[in-house]
């Protein structure tokens, strides 16, 4: 029997997947007499005093073989464990080709969450990732339905699976081979989460089917998007945004896109090596010649010097030339044009199909 009384789940979802996770979680510990709560991260209150009667649990999408920037800082928000149990879960982009069912790779993610669950005082008793329809709007269009269903399908009995174990009062680590090539992936998520996710944000925009309704404003998770404009109202995406896509799958217009043409030059803007022509300059001034001699300790340092020049460099030019698109975007002609020139017009959209948008928020 089951030495919990109480599961309580937070989840960040842009979608619905992870959210859809833990519905069934919460619906099995109910079926065994727990009392459950499901709670979006960002209108969640936990416990300040949590137990050892109580079952924490973390759902979140992956981003980049990792867990979204918004659960980790919510994770470590978290009031202090006092020993109460908890468990991480990564939904993941499954994918099904003919009759064979591709998992997805959730990398450090679920593992990094109980790393900071351990260290704000719970007792970590499980991490996995969980295969559920690819969702990954900007990139790809969304599987077919009957895919959908039938990753849904095998995953719905591996989440209640997962739960049961923990709640028989056994640790359930999977996903061990994901946490290996998570690891030698670090990099590229380390890149994500210092730039590339700042990037991706600005690649959304509003083509000429947006009315301005303001709903993806109101429904963002992390109040990443600003209405702006007083008499025709567009939607401008800041850097807080995650690429959850919620807004993008959620539009009841289908007007949000991201713009390839964009990125590419938003891309080459932010590359531009401002770092190292600044410094080259200082390096010609006599007065500094010295502090850039290669042999000497700024030389030495030279990589690090670039690096800390050449980052608010690259979020300046992002912002800037963001700033200016959305602005060319007012224009129909030129919306028309990186509309019909971005791939995700012609995709077709995700969201989970029993999932709707009042249930996210």
């Amino acid at each position: 029997m089951s030495t919990f009384t109480h599961l309580d789940l937070f989840f960040f979802s842009g979608t619905g997947n992870s959210y859809r996770a833990a519905l069934w979680m919460a619906e099995a510990a109910r079926a065994r007499g727990l009392e459950s709560q499901v709670s979006p991260t960002d209108a969640a209150q936990p416990e300040r005093e949590p137990g050892p009667e109580r079952l924490l649990g973390l759902l979140c999408p992956t981003h980049a073989f990792c867990a979204p920037w918004a659960m980790l800082c919510f994770a470590m928000r978290l009031p202090r464990g006092r020993g109460a149990s908890a468990f991480a879960m990564l939904t993941r982009a499954g994918m099904k080709v003919g009759r064979m069912f591709v998992p997805g790779l959730d990398g450090t993610g679920a593992y990094l969450l109980a790393l900071i669950l351990l260290i704000k005082g719970y007792r970590p008793v499980g991490a996995a990732g969980l295969d559920m329809p690819a969702t990954w709007s900007v990139v790809m269009p969304a599987l077919s339905p009957a895919s959908t269903q039938a990753i849904l399908a095998r995953a719905r009995p591996r989440a209640g699976l997962f739960l049961a174990r923990m709640l028989d009062g056994r640790r359930c680590f999977w996903s061990v081979i994901p946490l290996a090539l998570g690891i030698l992936l670090l990099p590229l998520t380390f890149a994500y989460l210092v730039m590339g996710r700042f990037f991706l944000a600005k690649l959304f925009f509003a083509s000429g089917k947006c009315d301005g309704c303001g709903l993806c404003a109101r429904s963002c998770p992390v109040q990443a998007i600003r209405m702006r404009g007083q008499s025709s109202p567009r939607p401008y995406w800041t850097f807080l945004c995650e690429s959850c896509t919620r807004c993008m799958n959620f539009c009841p217009k289908q007007a949000v896109e991201a713009s390839y043409p964009f990125g590419a030059l938003a891309y080459y803007l932010a590359n531009i090596p401002v770092a190292v022509l600044l410094l080259d300059a200082l390096a010609r001034r006599p007065v500094v010649e010295r502090f850039f001699d290669p042999d000497g300790p700024l030389g030495a340092a030279g990589p690090v010097v670039e690096a800390v020049i050449q980052y608010p460099y690259k979020l300046l030019a992002l912002a800037v030339a963001y700033f200016s698109f959305s602005l060319a975007l007012r224009i129909p002609q030129i919306n028309r044009l990186f509309t019909l020139l971005t791939p995700t017009h012609y995709y077709r959209r995700y969201r989970e199909p029993a999932t709707k948008l009042k249930e996210l928020r």
